[in-house]
């Protein structure tokens, strides 16, 4: 074998093994493996997240429509006793659904709230193929509070709540609102290519840059959205909507800065909760009491 034969190669070899991490990083992104609904319910009981016996003794109105792109997505709506006009739209993480939501529902239906979740597309019941990261589910969420709208009358209070991936979803929101109030962001990301550059030196330990053109390169061929469109800090920092940010100070999945940093670039009425010892969407499970003694200050503080 000559010398040229060797290089060509290791060469080819290399460009394999660049693909193979692009793939894989591709994956984690707009095709991550969804968890089992099953497994995603024992949980949520089994940690004393889900009180059964409360959530079942409502009853619940199913939603379905179509997204903008002809996806059909899947809600539920559960009405406050106290007739209110206050609405809590609940949207839930990356690879998870509905049954993540419901640990959310108490602390705000306690306090006369109406409640809205839904799953994201490609999550849970709904359709879809790839997650973007709040590219087009901020158009889907758009569709859900209108809704909440039609239902409940232009007066309506509505408030967002997200989780991870749908901390971003509703915090790019904030840039096509025309209903909300109110938004409680927890442990959301502040732009996607900084979090891709992370999540790419914590996998690989290799430079970002190469990987994450070719990732971005991928992303956009085949999902359709671009990674540089997405950053929730530069849609909020002149947002005149209150912003609650939490997150936990643990969190090695969307690093605790990423939230801190939206916090200090928002202008106007915001407040930021780091939550101690909790792992990443986990700030609810590690401390409840402070966690809903932070929510129940924040909507004294935007709704008195």
């Amino acid at each position: 074998m000559t010398t040229l034969e060797i290089i060509l190669i290791i060469v080819l070899v290399i460009v394999v093994l660049f693909e193979i991490i692009c793939e894989y990083l591709l994956s984690q992104v707009i095709t991550r493996k969804l968890y089992n609904e099953k497994k995603l319910l024992d949980y949520e009981i089994n940690s004393g997240l889900l009180n059964e016996d409360f959530y079942n003794k409502f009853e619940k109105e199913e939603i379905w429509f179509k997204t903008e792109d002809g996806l059909n997505q899947r809600g539920i709506y559960i009405k406050n006793d106290s007739n209110s006009n206050k609405t809590i739209i609940i949207v839930h993480g990356i690879t998870v659904s509905i049954t993540t939501s419901i640990k959310y529902m108490r602390m705000f239906y306690d306090r006369g709230f109406n409640v809205l979740m839904y799953d994201q597309r490609r999550h849970g019941m709904s359709e879809g193929k790839y997650s973007t990261f709040g590219f087009y589910e901020k158009q889907d969420l758009d569709l859900w509070v209108n809704w909440v709208v039609d239902k409940n009358g232009a007066d309506s209070i509505i408030g967002l709540h997200g989780e991870s991936m749908g901390a971003a979803t509703v915090l790019q929101y904030a840039g096509i609102n025309k209903h909300v109030d109110f938004i409680i962001a927890d442990c959301g990301f502040s732009n996607m290519i900084e979090l891709m550059k992370y999540q790419i030196k914590k996998a690989t330990k290799l430079p970002s840059f190469p990987i994450l053109n070719r990732v971005t390169l991928k992303a956009k061929v085949r999902a359709k959205f671009r990674f540089k469109d997405i950053s929730p800090i530069d849609v909020i920092k002149d947002s005149d909507l209150p912003i609650l940010f939490i997150h936990g100070d643990k969190d090695t999945f969307v690093p605790t800065f990423m939230s801190e940093d939206m916090y200090n670039a928002k202008k106007g009425k915001k407040k930021l909760y780091i939550a101690k010892g909790a792992a990443h969407a986990l700030s609810l499970e590690t401390d409840k009491v402070q966690y809903e003694k932070i929510v129940n200050e924040f909507l004294d503080d935007v709704l008195q």
